[in-house]
């Protein structure tokens, strides 16, 4: 080999070598560029998570008793107050409730709190039904109710998945009407979204990928959540004939299976111990209040203990909590608030009603969504009351669900 020949030879090997470093190099970059992208997610939910819960414990909670605060002074005091501040209280009081409302539908479109609390199924029913109510657009979801319950992360996932989807219909697709569908054959669980709109046109210069760019940055986001479960995203159209984007995750992988029940709320089994006696020589009716805000307690307290023929006779921090001193204190009507630490609400309702049947339940909670109401009548509660209601209405309440026998109060 000659000296030139020999000169090529190296050329190439050098090139060749410089190509693999270079591909090595933009894989590892697109590892990192995949683990930042996971990261970044993560971290908005947990932001989106945080934010939600704070609105809730901390600006609702204050909004609640303030609603309560109001009303209890213009009930009491109404005969004796000027027409001019009659009035201004009287605004004060339907701008409360404007607030707490629009709180409630930041906090629940932030994170819904039914997730957490009952489920993929549940809050895909109530994010549907919210959905038309802002929109106009008809959904027909077909979930099972018996649906499994997987990891945060997989629930989190495709609820995300279904929140964006239906956002991109209201936005780009002209459809009167959508539907949703969820199923799960035991291998895998597959999401679908469909609209019946102008779909999307095909692209005729770039990639396809660019042929859903309309659809938003947030498919992006959801082809990468579904890629860290193990899943894949997949978005079909033609034009005139809708959009249907297809969601589908193993169950086979770790990151999908719920985590195995605790003290987190999930029906716990209390153990049973003897009841102590309650004594109720005054003929009042004896109300337990379980709630995890101080405040709230507090203003439910202020207003109750104003009628001569009500006592409380204890308070609950949380569920678990609730649970026991029902058993102890046997009260009449319990007040419990949904989401609590420890038990959740709904778990604390079948629990109570098991061991104490006799005792009514009335659920006071900022949850007031149709959804939330069926879930907690087939829990066995004997009322609702949003928390959003002034003083007169929950005493109302309070009183309906004692006298009633069986019909439930839900308002």
């Amino acid at each position: 080999m000659n000296q030139s020949n020999l000169a090529r030879v190296c050329v190439v090997a050098t090139e060749l070598t410089e190509l693999v470093e270079a591909n090595e190099a933009l894989k590892s970059n697109e590892q990192s560029l995949r683990e930042l992208s996971a990261r970044l997610l993560q971290l908005q939910d947990e932001e989106r998570r945080y934010l939600a819960r704070d609105l809730h414990d901390i600006t609702g909670q204050k909004l609640a008793v303030q609603s309560m605060t109001l009303s209890g002074v213009l009930s009491r005091l109404s005969s004796s107050l000027d027409d001019e501040t009659r009035q201004a209280l009287s605004e004060s009081l339907v701008w409360n409730k404007e607030v707490a409302e629009e709180i409630r539908t930041l906090s629940y479109l932030l994170h819904p709190p039914l997730l957490d609390e009952l489920g993929l199924s549940s809050a895909a029913r109530w994010y549907a039904s919210g959905f038309t109510k802002r929109t106009g657009i008809q959904i027909d979801v077909d979930i099972p109710s018996d649906l499994q319950r997987l990891s945060p992360d997989a629930e989190v996932a495709i609820f995300r998945v279904l929140q964006e989807s239906l956002t991109d219909v209201h936005r780009y697709s002209g459809s009167e009407k959508a539907r949703i569908r969820i199923n799960s054959n035991g291998e895998a669980i597959k999401v679908q979204v469909e609209d019946y709109g102008k779909g999307i046109k095909p692209a005729k210069s770039k990639s396809a990928q660019s042929a859903v760019e309309r659809l938003g940055v947030g498919i992006q986001g959801m082809t990468e959540r579904m890629r860290q479960l193990g899943g894949k995203l997949e978005i079909t159209s033609s034009p005139n004939r809708g959009v249907l984007v297809t969601a589908t995750i193993p169950l086979s992988s770790r990151k999908i299976a719920a985590p195995a029940p605790s003290s987190n709320g999930r029906n716990t089994p209390v153990p049973h111990s003897e009841l102590s006696e309650a004594t109720n020589g005054h003929r009042k009716k004896r109300i337990l209040i379980a709630d995890d805000h101080e405040m709230l307690r507090r203003g439910v307290r202020n207003t109750l203990q104003t009628q001569p023929d009500l006592e409380i006779c204890g308070e609950a921090v949380n569920g678990q909590d609730a649970v026991e001193k029902v058993k102890a204190l046997r009260p009449d009507l319990v007040i419990l608030d949904i989401n609590m630490p420890v038990l959740n609400g709904l778990a604390a309702v079948r629990q109570i009603l098991r061991h104490q049947p006799q005792t009514k339940i009335l659920v006071f909670s900022v949850h007031d969504s149709d959804q939330t109401k069926r879930e907690i009548h087939a829990a066995g509660a004997h009322g609702f009351i949003s928390k959003g209601k002034d003083a007169q209405d929950l005493l109302r309440i309070v009183r309906e669900v004692l006298e009633r026998s069986s019909q439930p109060t839900f308002v």
